[in-house]
Formats: structure tokens, sequence, C-alpha cells
């Protein structure tokens, strides 16, 4: 069983565990940047899902977690960007960029996808 670790600051209306929750994996759930480092720190997660909120903060957390794990796939979602945000959020080199709103199988799809390649990569 893969572990996938969702960080989603506040609630969304389509929480992204509920949009998870049938791909059968171990979905931590973390409300805030440090339970991110905490469950970082208890065991590498298989893919980290991780919903922007303060994109300079947020920058410097996901920054630390790349130090931590360099392969380690990264789904991000937020708004629509700007160039300079897209620039720094490109710097992380995440697996996958959703903007909001969306469709429910697209993060279900994001997360097999990083699943899968992490999975080959690791065979390799």
């Amino acid at each position: 069983m893969s572990r996938v670790l969702v960080h989603e600051p506040r609630p969304l209306p389509t929480p992204c565990t509920a949009l998870l929750a049938d791909l059968g994996h171990d979905i931590v759930l973390c409300r805030n940047r440090e339970a991110v480092l905490e469950a970082m720190a208890a065991g590498r997660p298989d893919v980290v899902v991780y919903v922007l909120h303060d994109l300079v903060v947020d920058l410097g957390v996901l920054s630390l977690v790349r130090r931590i794990a360099p392969t380690l796939p990264i789904i991000l979602l937020g708004g629509p960007a700007g160039l300079a945000e897209r620039r720094s959020v490109q710097e992380l080199k995440p697996t996958y960029y959703g903007v909001f709103p969306l469709e429910p199988a697209e993060l279900r799809d994001a997360v097999r996808g990083a699943l899968d390649h992490h999975g080959r990569a690791l065979a390799s």
C-alpha cells in the first residue's frame, strides 16, 4: 500500500482525501506545514499532494521536502499563477501542477501516474 501525504490547510469543497479515498492508499492528511514535516520525519511518503496557500512560506517548506527526498513525486495544487509564481514552483520540479477547480479524475490520475513513475524509477 502506498503512502500519500496530503497538505490541505483549509477544507476544500471536495477534499483531496475524498477524491483519493477509493484508490486504496494510506492517506495522511496534514492541515499545516508543521504536520507535513512531522509526517515526513515519521516515514517517507510515496507521493505528496500539496495545496498551496501562502506561496512564499510554502516554497520554503517544499524546498526542505525536496532536499530531504530529491526524487519524491510532488503534486502541487493551487489557483491560476503568474509567470513569477510559475517559475518559483517549477524550481521544485513538481510531478504535476493542478489548477482549481479540479475534475475529480484529474487528481486521481496525477497520483496514479506519480506512483507508477516513482515505482519504475525505484526499480531501475
